[in-house]
């Protein structure tokens, strides 16, 4: 398999497995263009940072508004609902990867979970609000 077939391959099933969680619907046309034409890991990992420093700046700028406009008892509860789902998170993502277990596409995996993650929790969040 040549290195461009592999890289597109790649890309295919990483974005294959992001689709399944409904964040595809809120990924950025920027996000969309960069996967579009990344031919390596490395340039697939800059796509997916790049997206993920966006969507983790808007969660903690939600999370930051709620907290502010709830009362204490609310705030309690948003703040343990938020290490929750921190650990639910963390337990599902650093796994997202085992099927592709010391292969390039093993970190495209967790990344792509993590972004997903952040994206849906901060539609969540801003359903609260």
């Amino acid at each position: 398999m040549s290195a461009l077939a592999g890289a597109l391959g790649a890309a295919a099933l990483g974005g294959a497995a992001h689709a399944a969680t409904g964040a595809d619907a809120y990924y950025s046309a920027a996000f969309n263009a960069c996967n579009k034409t990344a031919m390596s890991t490395l340039e697939m990992h800059a796509c997916q940072d790049a997206e993920y420093a966006k969507w983790d700046k808007q969660l903690n700028q939600v999370y930051q508004a709620l907290m502010a406009s709830r009362s204490a008892d609310a705030r309690v509860q948003l703040r343990d609902d938020e290490r929750a789902w921190l650990a639910r998170t963390k337990l599902k993502c650093d796994h997202a990867g085992d099927d592709n277990a010391g292969g390039t596409l093993q970190g495209i995996e967790i990344g792509g979970c993590y972004l997903d993650e952040h994206i849906l929790r901060t539609v969540y969040l801003r359903g609260l609000h």
